[in-house]
């Protein structure tokens, strides 16, 4: 029964996202000229970019001369610990966060790991520059080149499908020192879902998968679900060897910066007005945000005084979505989208919403249940495994991309709200810091917890 599920589950998602995958090329198509202009201007910056010579310094905007360390990764440490004399190493990558300059999902993460991995003595964090490793912290002691040694454990969490061709080197010099390299997993969705993506993304992923995935060590997921997919993903196209260990561990739910700063005046404003539900993500076809925004305007139909305020970067294949936001007529009155909140501007809103809403057809975690849970703030999630996984019995489920069911739970709490607050989440707390402890220490111990038969 639960296989039957899972199955009749998947393809109510890929016919789902096929659908937005529909429209957002109608929208395109109806504005061909815009399009085919656009395409002439990116045309016209790549060359000019190559002619000038000018690609490379956009990528490291800092750079000192060539063959030099790169400025951008040389943020000042306050402390020397003992992680940079003790052998064997960790080496943590993060050269594609350090290169977007984007602070969102993974690299949110990537950052976050890497400060309280180093830290804790647990981790020395890296980037790749001109084909060797370099230091992201700075310290009078620690060399900027970091050479790779006998024994170097390569930790991969970042997004290195995006620079895949700058890895495999790496890879080879750590293996050929003894050493292992290891991929922490966020998910397999452009595998599972590609119409989710741009193609060029999804044939970086597979490409991605095969060159660096499965010549790996292990994959330490970021949740059991994403691990299962894996294996199951493995198994069934064959791709999988015997003794391939796979982990998971869970992420942090505490934010590093939101204690300082000021929230903007727009998120004071929404967190002490009308009661709002908050839905947090990147404007990406699997986030459903179209369901949640659904569900809101049976509400409004029904007089009822609530807003939706939506927290996440501009992603793509959405145009169709952005258009219909920015053109409600309830936008900028009882729906709100914020493309650029910081850390300040999060919490507030976590801390004051009538409840967290995350309509997502497909995850590899769930990150805004574990930060809404720091917050005491109730969840309404769509119910898929991950999100159980994480969550458990502290949320409210409702039936997958179901926007009346959700419109009915959003009801319910709006009524529970009357009487009491809504039953808050009951999720222990992870710190980043233990959650870097138990990803650092499973990638060093190699104690996993599953390996293929």
């Amino acid at each position: 029964m639960a296989e039957e599920r899972r199955s009749n589950d998947a393809e109510r998602i890929r016919a789902y996202l096929d659908a937005v995958a529909r429209r957002e090329a109608a929208a395109v198509e109806a504005k061909g000229l815009e399009k085919f202009v656009r395409l002439k201007i990116q045309e016209l910056y790549w060359t000019v970019s190559r002619l000038l010579g000018t690609l490379h310094a956009k990528l490291f905007p800092n750079a000192d001369a060539p063959g030099g360390p790169p400025n951008w990764a040389r943020a000042e440490a306050d402390v020397f610990p003992e992680t940079l004399t003790t052998r064997p190493r960790m080496l943590f990558d993060m050269t594609s966060a350090l290169r977007s300059g984007k602070n969102t999902g993974i690299q949110r993460v990537v950052r976050e790991i890497a400060r309280h991995g180093f830290e804790l003595g647990l981790c020395i964090p890296v980037a790749i520059h001109e084909g060797a490793l370099h230091a992201y912290y700075s310290h009078p002691r620690a060399p900027e080149k970091v050479a790779i040694e006998d024994g170097d454990v390569f930790v991969m969490l970042d997004a290195s499908w995006n620079h895949l061709d700058e890895y495999p080197p790496i890879v080879e010099q750590i293996k050929a020192k003894g050493g292992a390299a290891i991929v922490c997993l966020h998910d397999i969705l452009p595998i599972l879902y590609p119409a989710a993506f741009s193609p060029p993304v999804a044939q970086r992923f597979e490409a991605w998968m095969q060159q660096i995935v499965l010549q790996s060590d292990g994959v330490i997921a970021n949740s059991r679900a994403t691990a299962e997919s894996l294996r199951d993903y493995l198994v069934t196209s064959g791709q999988g060897r015997k003794g391939y260990p796979i982990g998971w561990w869970r992420l942090g739910d505490d934010f590093s910066s939101s204690q300082t700063g000021e929230a903007s005046r727009l998120a004071q404003r929404l967190a002490h007005g009308r009661p709002y539900f908050l839905s947090v993500g990147t404007i990406e076809p699997r986030k459903g945000h179209p369901v949640a925004l659904d569900a809101m305007e049976t509400l409004w139909a029904r007089g009822l005084d609530a807003a939706l305020v939506i927290v996440g970067a501009r992603g793509w294949g959405m145009r169709h979505f952005e258009r219909r936001m920015v053109r409600h007529p309830e936008f900028g009155k009882r729906l709100f989208w914020l493309a650029d909140a910081s850390d300040a501007d999060l919490a507030l809103l976590y801390r004051h919403a009538r409840a967290t809403v995350l309509a997502s057809a497909a995850e590899g975690f769930g990150l805004p249940i574990v930060e809404a849970a720091r917050y005491a703030t109730p969840v309404i999630a769509s119910d898929i495994p991950v999100f159980r996984e994480t969550a458990g019995d502290s949320a409210t489920y409702f039936r997958l991309l179901d926007s009346d069911a959700l419109a009915q739970a959003l009801d319910q709490a709006l009524d529970q709200a009357l009487i009491e607050r809504p039953r808050p989440s009951t999720l222990a707390p992870m710190s980043w810091r233990d959650s870097a402890a138990r990803l650092l220490t499973m990638a060093r111990d190699g104690s996993y917890q599953t390996k293929l038969d």
